[in-house]
């Protein structure tokens, strides 16, 4: 089967939204331009799941260089969300074996493009590939402050703020997880993409979150324009998103806020209860 046949159809643009236990996330991703130029399907993909007294979100960056990244962010997304529901989580613990359950997503939905019970590395790296980062909250359905664990392989990101009263005037946002990588780490390490190799070691972090806060979790199409988390498209995104914006308002508001990219850009936002 070529890889036309299967790109399937890919959405230009999605959005969801979730309210549950006083937790309100809204979810978007938007085709970039430079994929309708080079007629590439949009490679972004996020994933929310709630349960077990946790939710999880999860974006992943298809690499743009091999044709069907779509299918391992979509693979790599649901296999990862869901997973997170029920894993056992340190604090700042090692996620290597949980970021391996999305890897082998990813090897088995290549395995069916190449028709390959157990194809190498670098064969599932010639065609599909994928960034990914994971945020997922503790006991949402009880009382805060709250867990919040991360891990992140590749340039997408997650970022906190604060929205109650009094915080919200501009200051830079924390970033928790991911962001955009030196030339000093794409040189030395391996461990950039979906699938992981066999020697590679991810860590996670935790923070404790409190009501009124504010999570974003984003592929690098808007975390590059976050910069350090001081630039004017990250002010905006602290000025304009201290309430959930309407779910139709969400993808224009990405695309709008973060013109100065051409590639996809897709954001979850969780805003903590009240």
């Amino acid at each position: 089967m070529t890889g036309k046949q299967w790109r399937g159809v890919v959405p230009d643009s999605v959005h969801d939204g979730l309210d549950v236990h006083g937790w309100r996330v809204r979810a978007a991703s938007t085709r970039g331009s430079a994929h309708h130029d080079a007629g590439t399907p949009r490679q972004d993909t996020y994933m929310v799941r709630h349960g077990h007294g946790r939710l999880a979100v999860v974006v992943c960056d298809g690499l743009g260089a091999m044709e069907l990244s779509h299918l391992a962010a979509e693979a790599a997304s649901a296999a990862l969300a869901e997973h997170l529901l029920t894993a056992h989580l340190e604090v700042s613990g090692d996620w290597t074996d949980h970021l391996r359950v999305a890897s082998r997503a990813v090897m088995r939905v290549a395995g069916e493009v190449l028709a390959d019970d157990a194809p190498s590395l670098d064969a599932v790296a010639d065609i599909m590939a994928t960034t990914v980062t994971a945020v997922v909250v503790e006991g949402i359905d009880g009382p805060g402050p709250w867990l919040a664990h991360t891990a992140t392989v590749g340039d997408s990101s997650a970022w906190w703020r604060q929205t109650r009263s009094g915080a919200l005037g501009f200051d830079p946002w924390l970033l928790m997880s991911g962001g955009r990588l030196t030339r000093s780490e794409i040189a030395t390490s391996r461990a950039l993409a979906l699938p992981l190799p066999d020697d590679a070691v991810i860590d996670g972090a935790s923070y404790e979150i409190g009501t009124e806060e504010l999570l974003v979790v984003c592929s690098d199409g808007v975390a590059d324009a976050f910069d350090d988390g001081g630039s004017a498209v990250a002010a905006a995104f602290a000025a304009g998103w201290t309430n959930p914006p309407r779910l139709t308002e969400l993808a224009n508001r990405i695309s709008s806020e973060s013109s100065r990219s051409t590639d996809d850009r897709t954001a979850v936002a969780v805003w903590t209860p009240r």
